[in-house]
Parts: C-alpha cells; sequence; structure tokens
C-alpha cells in the first residue's frame, strides 16, 4: 500500500511540475550519488525580506531533505524536473528561478522520519515531516 502511495504521489508532482512551468524532462542536474552541498559553504540562507525583489536571474531557491542515513533517490523540481540518486543526508539543492514555476521535493523513507523544506529568497516557504516528506511551493510570476 506504501508503495502505491509513493508511486501516486511522485506521479502527481511530475505532472503538476509540467502544469507549471517545468519542462517535464528529467535533466540530472545533480551527479549520481552527488548530495550537492557546496564545499565552501555557500548557498546557506539566512532570515530575509519576503518583499524584496528576486536577486538577479531569479529567485535565491533552497531545496533541502534532513534525516540520517541513505536514501535511494529524492525527485525534486526547480525550472525542471530531476533527481538525486543514492543519496546521503542531509540533502541540498540550491538554483536560482524565475518567477513562475512550481519548486517541490519529494522523499521517502521506510526507516524514519525526514524533513523536507523550500527556502526562497532566505524565508522558508514550506516544511513537511513524515516517512514520506512532499513540499511544494508555488512561485509567483
Amino acid at each position: 500500500m506504501r508503495r502505491i502511495l509513493i508511486i501516486c504521489t511522485v506521479a502527481g508532482i511530475l505532472a503538476s511540475a509540467g502544469a507549471c512551468g517545468g519542462s517535464g524532462d528529467s535533466k540530472k542536474n545533480d551527479a549520481k550519488g552527488s548530495s550537492s552541498r557546496p564545499a565552501d559553504g555557500a548557498g546557506k540562507t539566512a532570515g530575509g525580506d519576503t518583499t524584496s525583489k528576486p536577486a538577479a536571474g531569479g529567485h535565491a531557491v533552497v531545496l533541502e531533505v534532513q534525516g540520517s542515513g541513505e536514501l535511494p533517490g529524492i525527485l525534486y523540481n526547480t525550472t525542471t524536473s530531476g533527481n538525486a540518486s543514492n543519496v546521503k543526508l542531509p540533502w541540498k539543492k540550491t538554483a536560482k528561478v524565475p518567477g513562475g514555476h512550481l519548486l517541490a521535493v519529494l522523499a521517502s523513507s521506510t526507516s524514519g522520519n525526514l524533513t523536507c523544506s523550500i527556502t526562497v529568497d532566505g524565508k522558508v516557504v514550506t516544511k513537511k515531516t513524515g516517512t514520506v516528506a512532499q513540499c511544494r511551493y508555488q512561485l509567483k510570476k
């Protein structure tokens, strides 16, 4: 039953991403096994002003999954749909995303709770915890 729920949830995120500005292709922006964590600490965010204009090139977006251990994969959407395979937690993906795109991250665990979060221009806009952690946020145009 859990497997069916996860498959349906993944299908829903990918369908929504394609309908809301994502290209629907599965370009892999992360190398296999990459945790997408910058070594120099770049991409870390502090509190921010939500009324400020987006950074040049779009909004500064951070997708994160917190937990322990390793996951077989994480699905995400910024400007396109993608996935990261054989992921060691915690995981982070940073990107510049123009307005109008659907942001999403989905991770599932059979061994404990995970927490996903989406940060836009320094402000956490959504955060969820569970064995299936699914976060979605629609950027305004």
